[in-house]
């Protein structure tokens, strides 16, 4: 069994997330940013492809959606996931119809909201002011959740 991770991460928490994943998964792993390659990725050679995304105004990475949607007839025979990383609980079904076909969400094997982190230390100057506007200052709800990214890995391979 292999497996491709393939994410885009801003500021560093879905990058994370993917390397958990990555020790807990027992198959042979490979991880790929998608905003820092260039390689053509060969799906075929995928049992279980996992797709990760961290969202910045209700939306994942433009790459990341175009790899989706270029790659719609592989993904959609292949044993598929999809997490994202958002603070925005309430919104995770509106993000995922929004970011994702609707045919890949029917043949996904799961989804998962891990939560999010708040990397001020890392965030340009708007999304800070974005950040702080949305959360009201409170950001209690920046955590991300180990349970679910086990729950994920378990649900991706049962």
């Amino acid at each position: 069994m292999k497996t491709l991770i393939i994410y885009a991460t801003k500021y560093g928490c879905t990058e994370d997330c993917a390397d958990y994943l990555k020790t807990k998964l027992t198959s042979d792993t490979k991880l790929i940013d998608i905003n820092k390659t260039n390689e053509q990725i060969a799906l075929g050679d995928y049992d279980t492809i996992i797709i990760g995304g961290s969202v910045y105004i209700g939306s994942v990475s433009k790459k990341l959606r175009e790899f989706c949607e270029s790659n719609l007839d592989i993904l959609s025979k292949k044993n598929v996931g999809i997490f994202l990383c958002s603070a925005q609980t309430d919104l995770f079904s509106d993000t995922l119809k929004s970011n994702f076909p609707a045919a890949l969400l029917e043949s996904v094997k799961t989804t998962k909201l891990f939560g999010s982190e708040a990397r001020f230390e890392k965030m340009k100057f708007f999304d800070k002011l974005i950040i702080k506007a949305v959360t009201k200052g409170d950001f209690s709800k920046f955590k991300i959740s180990n349970e679910k990214m086990d729950e994920f890995v378990t649900e991706i391979t049962g």
